[in-house]
């Protein structure tokens, strides 16, 4: 499978809050010429007993979201309680964020702006605000990968199609699309570990679209309604086609469990040999349906040898039976 590392660059609050300005209402109050600040840790802070002079779990790589309790604090604070502010202001730290649309103390933004630090405000309450920062840090910052392939979802099953330039993927999944299931991505497919699940997407710029030799880029989305597409899905099974040689040995049985791992997580893979004649789409909805029997402890494969074993037990018996007869 070619692989190679996502290279996104790294997140600035300047992304960010384009990102989630609309969603979390977010308004700069200070440090507007300072949004190139880096945002490196995919999580957050909420101060609380850090500004009370109790620094020791202080982390300023993370963004400070200031809620209620910590807005009072600030507003009947005294000398002390300033010179840890000062101390807070002179570090790395990416962006103040304070919720529920409170006004910090003139004094703060003062310190803010003096530091050159970002100062952002949002209407909305304290954990809403959390939830949403936590989940958009958490999949932007997360390991990521490249692929060359084709993501579809399956019956629910989230499968990657991989295979060498021009072996079919992008027909396989027009036929796949006509069946009535969705695409996520065509020919480059993004792939971040989040909370140890594979979460693939389609590059921005792809999103919606597929390629097809003699016909060019298609766009899914118009061709066959908003339900054919997904913008993002949990990769769970591998498909990879492959154009068999002479010599190569294809399991007849289906015992052979294989797998493929990416970010560190290993998945299921089925090798799946392409030749005239055989409807690669088809066979990939079985596959899907087989992966999801498996996880239910289904095995039809495991079941004919239970089953052949069954029918050699009652031979033998009955040969020994006659056998005895004959004495």
């Amino acid at each position: 499978m070619d692989a190679r590392a996502v290279e996104a660059g790294p997140l600035t609050v300047a992304e960010l809050l384009s990102a989630l300005r609309e969603r979390l209402g977010l308004v700069v109050l200070e440090g507007t010429d300072r949004l190139e600040r880096e945002v490196a840790s995919p999580t957050i802070q909420k101060p609380g007993l850090v500004l009370a002079g109790f620094e020791e779990y202080f982390h300023p790589e993370r963004i400070q979201v200031l809620g209620r309790s910590e807005i009072r604090w600030l507003g009947e604070s005294d000398l002390d309680t300033r010179g840890v502010i000062a101390r807070l202001c002179s570090t790395r730290v990416p962006a103040f964020l304070v919720t529920r649309g409170l006004e910090p103390p003139a004094w703060f933004r003062e310190c803010c702006r003096e530091q050159g630090l970002v100062l952002l405000v949002s209407p909305l309450p304290t954990a809403e605000v959390i939830d949403v920062l936590l989940h958009y840090l958490s999949v932007r910052l997360a390991p990521s990968v490249r692929l060359h392939g084709v993501l579809v979802d399956l019956f629910g099953l989230g499968v990657l199609i991989t295979g060498e330039s021009g072996i079919g993927k992008s027909e396989c999944a027009l036929e796949l699309l006509a069946r009535g299931h969705r695409l996520v991505a065509d020919d480059s497919v993004i792939v971040r570990l989040v909370d140890g699940d594979l979460i693939g997407h389609a590059p921005e710029l792809g999103r919606n679209y597929i390629e097809v030799r003699g016909l060019g880029i298609l766009n899914v989305r118009d061709l066959f309604g908003v339900t054919a597409v997904r913008e993002l899905k949990v990769v769970e099974q591998v498909v990879h086609l492959y154009h068999p040689g002479p010599d190569d040995r294809i399991d007849r049985l289906g015992q052979e469990r294989r797998t493929r791992t990416l970010l560190g997580k290993t998945l299921p893979l089925v090798e799946m040999p392409v030749a005239p004649g055989r409807n690669v789409a088809v066979l990939l909805e079985v596959a899907a349906r087989r992966q999801l029997l498996l996880e239910r402890g289904k095995d039809a494969s495991l079941e004919m040898q239970a089953s052949v074993l069954r029918q050699i037990e009652k031979g033998r018996r009955r040969l020994a039976g006659e056998g005895e007869e004959g004495r």
